[in-house]
Formats: C-alpha cells, sequence, structure tokens
C-alpha cells in the first residue's frame, strides 16, 4: 500500500475502520439472511452476538476514539501498528468464532481492547485531560469492563454448571456494558454540543465530578450483579435507571435543536439505551426481545448515525448532514423495520426463521444505503 495511504489512515482512521466495521455487520448477519431464505439450516447465536459486538461495533468504536481523541486533546495520531491491530482484530473474532474457536476469538478482541484502552489513556493523560469532560472517564471504562467480563464469563465457564452465573455475569457485562458505557461517554460528552450546538462548562470540581462517574459506573456494573444474584427485574432497573440519570443531567432530555435528520436518529438511539433496560425490566420474560432494543435500536443505530457524521463531516462534505437525505430516511425504516421483526422472532416463535431473515435483510440494507451516502462517489470528483 502506498505510504500516501497509510498516512491518510492513520490521520483518518474512521475511514478504514468504519467501513470494516460495515463489512463486519455483514459477516454477523447475512448468514441470518441465509436461513431465513432456507439456504442454510443453522443458527449460530454466539457467533452472530460476537461478531456483532466484539467485530462490527468495535470496528466503529475504534475508528471514532482514533479520529476524535488526537484531534480533540491535540496529541499524536495513531501509530501504525495500533492501526493494524484494530484493523486485524475483528476479522480474526468473527473466523475464530465461526469454527467456534472461542479463546482464540476471545483473545483477538482483548488485543484489540488493550490498544484502544492503551491510546485513549495515554492520550488523555498527556493532555491532562483538560480538552475532554470528566463524562469521558467512561470511555476507558468500556474496555475495563469488557475485559473484566470476557475474564469473568471464562472463568465461569471453566468452572462448570455450578458457577454458570458467572459466565451469565460476564457475558452481560461484555455484551450490553461495553458499549454503554461508550453510548454513555460519548453521550454525555459530545451529544450536547451535535444535537445542541453549544458543550457544558467545565466544572469547578473536576476530581469530584470524575469522582461521580466512576460511582455512577460501579453502580451500574453491579446491575448485572442483581440480576443473577437477586433477582433480574432489579438489576435491568438498576441498568436503565444509571444512564437515564446521568442524560437527564447532560441535558439530553431535550429533542435536538440544530438541524439534520442524523441527530435526531442519535438522540432516539441515545434515549433506547435506557428504555431497552427498562422494557426488560418489566418483563423479563422477553429478554432477548427487549435487548434488541439496545442492540438494533441503540448500539446499531448510533454507530450509523454517528458515523454520518463523521464520514460527512470529515471529508468535507457537509451538506447533506443540515438536511433529511433519502438515505436517511430509508436507513430509519429499515432499522426500525429490522428491529420490528428481530422482536418477532422471540415473540412467535413458529415464524422464527421468517422474521430473522426479514430482520436480516432490512439491516443489510440498511448498511449499504450507509455507504452510498458517506462514501464519496470518485467519478463525481
Amino acid at each position: 500500500m502506498p505510504e500516501a495511504a497509510l498516512s491518510k489512515w492513520r490521520t483518518d482512521p474512521y475511514r478504514p475502520l468504519f467501513l470494516l466495521g460495515a463489512a463486519m455487520a455483514w459477516a454477523g448477519v447475512f448468514h441470518w439472511l441465509l436461513l431465513g431464505l432456507g439456504v442454510i439450516g443453522e443458527y449460530r447465536s454466539i457467533f452472530h452476538a460476537m461478531t456483532q459486538i466484539q467485530a462490527f461495533m468495535s470496528c466503529f468504536a475504534a475508528g471514532f476514539l482514533f479520529t476524535f481523541v488526537p484531534r480533540r486533546t491535540g496529541t499524536k495520531p495513531v501509530a501504525h501498528w495500533q492501526l493494524a491491530v484494530a484493523m486485524a482484530a475483528p476479522p480474526l473474532v468473527s473466523l475464530s468464532a465461526w469454527f467456534e474457536r472461542w479463546v482464540a476469538a476471545q483473545l483477538c478482541w482483548l488485543a484489540l481492547a488493550a490498544v484502544a484502552f492503551g491510546f485513549t489513556v495515554r492520550r488523555l493523560w498527556s493532555a491532562g485531560g483538560l480538552k475532554l469532560g470528566p463524562s469521558f472517564v467512561w470511555v476507558p471504562l468500556a474496555f475495563a469492563i469488557g475485559t473484566a467480563g470476557s475474564t469473568i464469563a471464562a472463568v465461569g465457564a471453566a468452572r462448570g454448571d455450578e458457577q454458570m452465573w458467572l459466565h451469565e455475569v460476564g457475558r452481560g457485562m461484555v455484551l450490553q456494558g461495553m458499549f454503554t458505557g461508550f453510548v454513555v461517554g460519548v453521550g454525555s460528552t459530545l451529544l450536547p454540543g451535535l444535537l445542541h450546538g453549544q458543550f457544558p462548562a467545565p466544572p469547578a470540581r473536576r476530581r469530584l465530578e470524575v469522582g461521580f462517574h466512576l460511582t455512577a459506573c460501579l453502580a451500574f456494573i453491579s446491575g448485572f450483579w442483581l440480576e443473577e444474584l437477586v433477582a433480574p427485574e432489579l438489576g435491568f432497573a438498576v441498568r436503565a435507571a444509571v444512564p437515564a440519570a446521568l442524560f437527564v443531567r447532560a441535558g439530553l432530555w431535550r429533542p435536538p435543536s440544530q438541524p439534520g435528520l442524523h441527530r435526531v436518529l442519535v438522540w432516539l438511539g441515545a434515549w433506547l439505551l435506557p428504555t431497552a433496560y427498562a422494557v426488560v425490566a418489566v418483563v423479563p420474560t422477553y429478554k432477548r426481545a427487549g435487548l434488541h432494543l439496545l442492540f438494533i435500536g441503540c448500539f446499531a443505530l448510533m454507530a450509523l448515525s454517528v458515523s454520518t457524521h463523521v464520514m460527512l463531516s470529515h471529508s468535507g462534505r457537509p451538506e447533506p448532514l443540515s438536511k433529511k437525505p433519502w438515505q436517511l430516511w430509508a436507513i430509519a425504516g429499515l432499522m426500525a423495520a429490522a428491529l420490528a421483526q428481530r422482536v418477532l422472532v422471540d415473540l412467535d416463535p413458529v415464524r422464527m426463521k421468517g422474521w430473522i431473515g426479514g430482520a436480516s435483510g432490512c439491516f443489510l440494507a440498511a448498511t449499504v444505503l450507509w455507504a452510498i451516502l458517506v462514501v464519496p462517489d470518485r467519478r463525481a470528483s
């Protein structure tokens, strides 16, 4: 690869990582489309979950952090080796999971988590953290939650059936907790500016504010233990209350005042996070259905919406961001259809293959329209 292209990737790492993330979304979902069409008969739920969270979503998270943190803190861009790890790890996670090499998959993801954590903490430390709000502490904590969850899940599985509840705690921290922390950190720090054009004033007592967020994070993590040791309803209620309170505190209760459909989708996606947990707290019988409000309605929708803002604004094509392009309307409709059909997989299991095929098709179509919107047309240049 030419040196110029590699240098461009270092300064704009969102370019390769967001596109790789879209490819990982296809890797995690396409086989369910084939299942719905009757081409295959395998229902690989563990592979799907690992690829969607630890490959698809991890690519978008890494692309955002590697782009945003150096620019906001005035520190060095991502190193070649760090970008190489971030590009190699997600496909290896997905490939290992497909062949049921669970340890190898987790080791690959842990390598990515370690790189992202070290990259973020080192730059925040060198910049004194002064250019980012205290709530951004949730971002490195998110990778710590994922790493701890992966370890706890492995310990629980190794100890057999009597300790399998530990596996469930760890699995929840990886699949739900890690990107909840990421959404809370990014949302509390950046969404006031993205949605309303204004950032909150720096707090007078920064250390006290950081301590507040650390305490809130511990309260959130306790929800995974309460779910297994006390009652599922209590665990999910705690996980709903913490981000809801932080979003209200950050002023995110207000709908977007800045123009642009993508801002509305980001705002809706953020509030589907506590909503999803609250739904499961009320009707824990339909846990999987409720959690897909989180996975599709929050995580995936926010990944596509925030990345749209990043790619269009950083590539010098900001005009669609103040408008309502047809691609975004179609993406919103397709994501809503994917969410509805994925919920029906659990509510109407008799027609499971049809619903899961429809959900997969809608989700993949949304990623295609996203690419049409954000990838520059070279023929027009």
